[in-house]
C-alpha cells in the first residue's frame, strides 16, 4: 500500500532528525533505549525469526491498536466530542427549539453533567447514541465524511493550538511502521465511532479505512434520486468498548492478535485477549504533564492486570524522547 505523501514526509523528517542525535536508536527513533523498547523489539524479532520457537507465520501477525489516548491525545476531550459539540451548536443556531431537547440543551448550557450521568449509570449505548448518532441522523455517509473533513480542516486543539495531524504520537506512528516493516497487518479498534476515524486514518497512520473498526451507528441502505446511498439513523448498533472489542476482532478478522496496544479500562479485554494467548500487550501510561497530560483516570482495572499478566507499560515521560510528530523546540 502506498502511504500518503504528507505522512511519508513527516515520518521521514522525524526519523532523520532523531538520527542526528541518536544514530543508535534503530527503528523506533523517538523511543528511549529503555527496557520497554527492548521488550517490544525482542518480541518482534522472536516472532519474525524462522529459527525461533516463537515464530509466527506472516498471515497470523495481527496487531490491534486503540486510538484515543493510544495513537492521539484524548484530553481534555476526545477529538470527536469537539466535533459533535460544534455540530450541535450550529444546529441550535438554525433551530432554537433544540434548546429544550437533550443533548443539545446541555451543550448549549455547557453543562456536561448530563453526559457524565449517563456514563456513571452505565447507560453507555444511550451516551454513544447522543454523541455519535443524534446530531447526524438523516445524513448520508458521503455528507458525514465531508462534514468530518471540514471540521478537521479548521480544528485547533485548545491547549496545543495545532490540528489533528500534530496531535498523534510520533513514537506510536514509528511503532506501526516498525510492525508493518516486519509483515504485521495493523488494525485500529476504537471505542470512538469507526466512521469518524476512517476519514483520517490513512493520512495519519497509513492504515486504510477497511482496517479501522469502532462503535457503529446503524445506517439504512436507500436508493434515492441520486442513486444508492447509506443514510445514518439515530441509534448505535455496536458499542466497541470493553468485551465489545475482542468480539468485534473475532467477527471481522477471525484471527487472534499477537500484538495489542491500549491505554484505559475500555481496552482491558482486547489486551487480555492478546496477552493470554501468548501475544504482547502494551499499555500507554500518561505520565507527562509537561509535554502532554498526566492522568490515571479509567486505568484502575488495567494497571493491576498489566503486572499480573505480563503486559508492557509504556511510561510516556521516560520511554519517549519525543511525543509529537512536529515538536516545538
Amino acid at each position: 500500500m502506498r502511504k500518503p505523501i504528507t505522512r511519508v514526509l513527516v515520518v521521514t523528517f522525524a526519523f532523520f532528525a532523531n538520527s542526528l542525535s541518536a544514530s543508535h536508536a534503530g527503528p523506533l527513533a523517538s523511543w528511549n533505549d529503555s527496557k520497554t523498547k527492548t521488550e517490544i523489539t525482542a518480541f518482534v524479532e522472536a516472532v519474525t525469526d524462522p529459527s525461533s520457537d516463537k515464530f509466527v507465520a506472516v498471515e497470523e501477525r495481527i496487531a490491534v491498536f486503540d486510538n484515543d489516548g493510544t495513537l492521539w491525545t484524548e484530553k481534555p476531550m476526545y477529538t470527536h466530542a469537539y466535533a459533535a459539540f460544534a455540530k450541535m451548536k450550529k444546529q441550535i443556531e438554525a433551530d432554537q427549539t433544540l434548546l429544550k431537547r437533550e443533548p443539545w440543551k446541555s451543550v448549549a448550557q455547557k453543562d456536561f453533567g448530563y453526559f457524565a450521568q449517563l456514563y456513571a449509570t452505565a447507560e453507555y449505548e444511550t451516551l454513544a447514541s447522543q454523541l455519535f448518532a443524534a446530531p447526524f441522523g438523516g445524513l448520508s455517509s458521503a455528507d458525514y465524511t465531508l462534514w468530518a473533513q471540514t471540521f478537521a480542516s479548521g480544528f485547533k486543539h485548545p491547549k496545543f493550538g495545532v490540528g489533528i495531524a500534530d496531535l498523534t504520537y510520533q513514537p506510536m506512528i514509528e511503532l506501526i511502521d516498525y510492525l508493518e516493516e516486519n509483515d504485521f497487518t495493523v488494525y485500529i479498534f476504537t471505542a470512538d465511532e469507526g466512521a469518524f476515524l476512517r476519514v483520517f486514518s490513512e493520512e495519519l497512520y497509513g492504515i486504510p479505512p477497511e482496517r479501522v473498526f469502532g462503535t457503529t451507528v446503524r445506517e439504512e441502505f436507500v436508493i434515492g434520486s441520486d442513486g444508492p446511498e447509506f443514510v445514518r439513523t439515530y441509534r448505535v448498533d455496536h458499542l466497541n468498548n470493553w468485551d465489545g472489542k475482542p468480539r468485534l476482532i473475532q467477527k471481522v478478522i477471525g484471527r487472534t492478535p499477537i500484538f495489542a496496544a491500549g491505554n484505559s479500562n475500555g481496552d482491558q479485554h482486547m489486551l487480555q485477549y492478546t496477552a493470554l494467548n501468548d501475544g504482547l500487550s502494551i499499555l500507554i501510561h500518561h505520565t507527562d504533564a509537561d509535554r502532554e497530560f498526566a492522568y490515571d483516570k479509567h486505568t484502575d482495572k488495567v494497571m493491576p492486570l498489566a503486572s499480573k499478566e505480563g503486559w508492557v507499560v509504556v511510561d510516556m515521560a521516560s520511554d519517549w524522547s519525543e511525543i509529537w510528530p512536529n515538536p516545538k523546540k
